[in-house]
This record gives C-alpha cells, structure tokens and sequence, in this order.
C-alpha cells in the first residue's frame, strides 16, 4: 500500500550506498534508475511529445552516461520523417549545449580547402526540453545504424550465427578498408578545422541506415513488455523524475548497409575541442591512449591518429593492440605503468623523452635499460598484481598470431609498417589523415 503522500525531492547527487536508493533494481543494461534525479536524466517514455509538438518518440535507441537517444517522428519540416533525438542531463546541457552547437557550426559547412564534413554525425536541430529535473539540451540527428563495435554481430555471414564464447568474428577485409578510409575522412574534416574528436573508438563509428524513410511507423514503434522493466519506489510512492519504466535500446541494424556502398560516420562529438581550447581531462579509451596523455603532456590532433591506429590492429584482428585495463580507484600510477610498458614491449624500446617524463621510470628499468620487476617484492597474498615479470609479445608476433587467413606475409608486412608509421612515440612525426589516405594498403585489393 503506498502512501497518499508525496516522496520529497531527491537530492542532486546519486546515491553511494543502497540504503540511500529509491527504486528496487533492475537487471536492465541500460540507464541507472537512481540517475533520474534534479539534475539527471529526462524521463522520456513511448509516446511523448518533444519540441513544442515537433516530435513524437515511438522508440528507445540507446543510452550514454549523459544522454538517452531515441527514435522520433518528425512533423516533416525540414528534418527526415524519423529522427534520432538525444537528450542530455540537466547537469550537463549548459557545457552541452556551448560545445557541440559550435562543433557542429564549424563543421557544418566547407571553409577554404576544407569540405563539409561528409563522415562526422552532424546535428540537424537541436532544442531545450524542460522537465521536473530541469532543462534538458536535445540534439537531432540522422538516426543511423550499428556501431563498429557491435555491428560484427549483424553482418550478413554472422547474423543468423548462434553466439559462442571465444568466437573469433571479424570483419571481412574490404569492410575493414571501407570503415578505416571513411575513419580518416572524417578526422580529416575534423583535424582541418582544429577540432579534436579525443574518443576515437569502435562505438562512435556508425553505420549509415539506407530505406528507413520509407518504412512504416508500425515496424519500428516500441512498446511496453519484454523491451521494458517498471521503475517501483521501495516506498510505493509515485515518483514525479523517473518515468514509469526503463528501456532497452532497439537499434536499427535492420536498416543498416552493410554492402560495398557502406557507409561509416564519426558520432560524439561530446568530448571534441578545438585545439586552443584543451579539456582539463582527456577521455580517450583506456587502451587508446597516446603516450601523451598517459604522461599528461599537451596533445594536439595526433591523439586521434594514435587512437585510429591502434584501431587498424584492432579491426584487421578482432583483438586489441594494449591490452591494459584499469584496476580502479587509486591505482592510476600502476595503470599507466602497465600502458606505458605494454608500449615498450610491443613497440619497441620507449624514446628517451618519454623516458624523462616519466616519473617511475627508474622502478622498472636498471640504469643499463634492463627490465625490473619491483612487483617481485610483494606480499604473496596481494592478487591484485602478478609477481611474476610479465613481457608483451611485439607486434609483428602478436600480428602474426591474430591475422585472419586472408592476410598473407607480404600484406601483414605492409600492414606492420602501416601501424608503425602511426603509433610513433613523437607525436609530431605522426602522419596526417592525409596522408595516411595515400596509404598502399587502402588502394591495394
């Protein structure tokens, strides 16, 4: 029996312990229940009206950290009939708003040499959106299909495939070659313009979704059941900033091209600045960092050309290049250590200015550059770290070990001297997207 009372306002932060949550949880993998709060999430549901009237949601598409996306009906003017709306936080619509309005006025449109740019997700409309956790920036786009990172599973010989652990799935070369040129493309748009992407991954490429406009709206509408799970209060009570259920994405991948006419688009410019305008965080992907950003020097655009080339290996191997992960909360020095020794086994032998900068250099080299293993001297009963001295293969093994069978020697040694030309320990001795478009290996069949 709920009470006939109405809960009190959620505080702006989220809850640290369980006994300061409102809601009986959920084994969804989507958004946190306890994030729609003051300052939080939108509660959007199927069916609700956005913009004055402009758009009607009919489905879930996904969900960040900072957003929700969804799929919406347009009242026809100016924009496609289905349109992707993403739905910041009220906490972070304000930066939001600022940042991506002026990336995307940038790039909207050619300057000099410069073209538009063709292969970066551009916002066609954006709008404020109020609600009972403040005022929330929207964002419209073109809804697109798969990303890089998940759309393996949907390509044609493995989209009827049962999943297996361990299975190996790749993407066929010419996919790989389309996906990393278009990459380039627009990092080439963006790195013209001095903007920075600085989250360069496999999520934040897309595939462009061809035939959807024509689709019925009945094929792609969600609905409330399997695809959904009801938010309940440990109270009972009513809450007024959560909706009445959370969702799962549906994404598009039905509609997506997955043919030689592919098409790849950049997405989340959330994390982009112009060069001159540095972040005080970068949030490159943990295995994606240039040695730049582990030693917390000043980065320019050659942190995306690192980050592409480790996603060259990445995509030719279905494996990643640095296999490094983060161990948690305090543990940042160990973290960096093991990234910057993973370079130096795979890579070779770490240049004398990164030697400088870094600050425990001296714990894991003798004097000679011989390997230390200061982790030898630990106590036994610590499982957080391997006693034992542990050293990376170099990638011509590694290469050698992943490639698929299509890949011969003659091309792994081309494709080797591909990621070498990119992953060079100088920043500024890094190639342009430019260039690296001129690449043999992307004009070879």
């Amino acid at each position: 029996m709920s009470s006939s009372s109405p809960p009190p306002t959620p505080p702006a932060e989220v809850p640290k312990t369980p006994t300061d949550e409102r809601f009986k949880p959920s084994v969804f993998a989507c958004e946190w229940a306890e994030a729609y709060r003051p300052g939080g999430f939108h509660p959007v549901k199927f069916g609700d009206i956005l913009a004055s009237g402009k758009y009607r949601v009919i489905r879930k598409l996904g969900n960040g950290s900072f957003s929700t996306v969804w799929l919406g009906v347009s009242d026809g003017a100016n924009v496609p009939k289905y349109v992707a709306i993403k739905v910041m936080t009220a906490n972070q619509s304000v930066s939001a708003a600022s940042a991506e309005l002026q990336i995307g006025s940038a790039l909207s449109a050619g300057e000099g040499n410069v073209s538009p740019a063709k292969h970066v997700l551009l916002p066609l409309d954006h709008f404020d959106e109020e609600g009972p956790n403040g005022t929330h920036r929207c964002f419209v786009y073109d809804p697109m299909g798969s990303t890089v990172a998940s759309g393996v599973h949907e390509i044609p010989q493995y989209r009827d495939v049962v999943r297996k652990m361990h299975d190996k799935r790749r993407y066929p070369k010419w996919m790989v070659k389309i996906i990393l040129k278009h990459t380039l493309l627009g990092l080439s748009s963006l790195h013209g313009r001095n903007l920075i992407h600085s989250d360069l991954q496999p999520g934040n490429l897309l595939f462009a979704i061809h035939g959807l406009n024509e689709a019925d709206e009945a094929e792609l509408v969600q609905t409330v059941g399997d695809t959904t799970d009801d938010i309940k209060r440990l109270d009972g009570k009513v809450d007024r900033w959560s909706p009445p259920y959370l969702a799962l994405g549906q994404s598009l991948h039905k509609y997506a091209d997955f043919s030689e006419n592919l098409e790849i688009k950049i997405s989340d410019l959330g994390a982009a600045f112009f060069q001159d305008q540095p972040p005080t965080k970068i949030v490159t992907p943990f295995s994606l960092r240039a040695p730049e950003i582990i030693l917390k020097q000043k980065v320019d655009e050659n942190i995306d050309i690192w980050s592409f080339g480790c996603l060259v290996y990445e995509l030719i191997t279905n494996t990643q290049l640095f296999p490094v992960a983060p161990y948690g909360e305090g543990q940042e020095t160990e973290e960096d250590d093991d990234h910057l020794l993973a370079l130096n086994d795979i890579l070779g032998d770490l240049s004398s200015d990164i030697m400088a900068l870094w600050p425990r250099s001296g714990r894991w080299f003798g004097p000679d550059g011989e390997r230390l293993n200061p982790r030898a001297e630990l106590p036994a009963d610590d499982d957080l770290f391997n006693p034992e001295l542990h050293v990376d293969d170099s990638l011509e093994t590694l290469f050698g070990q992943n490639k698929p069978d299509d890949v011969d020697e003659a091309e792994s040694a081309v494709i080797i001297a591909l990621i070498r030309r990119i992953l060079n320990y100088d920043p500024a001795l890094r190639p342009t997207a430019e260039e690296l478009l001129e690449d043999p290996w992307f004009h070879s069949k």
